[in-house]
């Protein structure tokens, strides 16, 4: 399988709302996404995705990235996000680790029709995962 991407603290309070606005922003080819809001520590400035655009094969995930660590303190050390996902609800199977911090859409592609679940943890510079965001899913047609 292969994944194309695309887009552009200390343990002292895991990153707020895991990916701030986990308001993911789904699709899927011929299929309908479901999104739920951030995670319950998440901050004020968070913001719904942009509508995602379709694709053979593929489900493009979309967010706002985290600013500030639970503890309300600046996010200064953000290094990446790890996707989660799977084809069942909270059995996440597959995870993409992506080491960018500035990319906040990802395009998985090269998926067999079906429904698919993700999840998204923000990563910071020691390695540590913050929770993961609500769940959301998308169909593949």
């Amino acid at each position: 399988m292969t994944n194309a991407k695309r887009g552009r603290g200390s343990r002292h309070g895991v990153y707020a709302g895991a990916v701030a606005a986990l308001g993911f922003a789904l699709s899927g080819c011929g299929g309908g996404g479901s999104g739920a809001a951030g995670s319950s520590a998440a901050t004020s400035n968070e913001s719904a995705a942009d509508p995602p655009a379709a694709s053979s094969n593929a489900v493009t995930l979309n967010w706002t990235p985290p600013t500030e660590n639970t503890n309300g303190s600046p996010l200064t050390n953000l290094s990446g996000y790890n996707i989660h996902y799977g084809t069942a609800s909270g059995d996440y199977t597959q995870t993409i680790s992506v080491s960018n911090a500035g990319i906040a859409t990802y395009v998985v592609d090269d998926l067999t029709p079906g429904t698919y679940y993700f999840a998204v943890g923000a990563v910071n510079s020691q390695g540590t995962e913050s929770p993961l965001s609500s769940e959301v899913s998308a169909t593949v047609n």
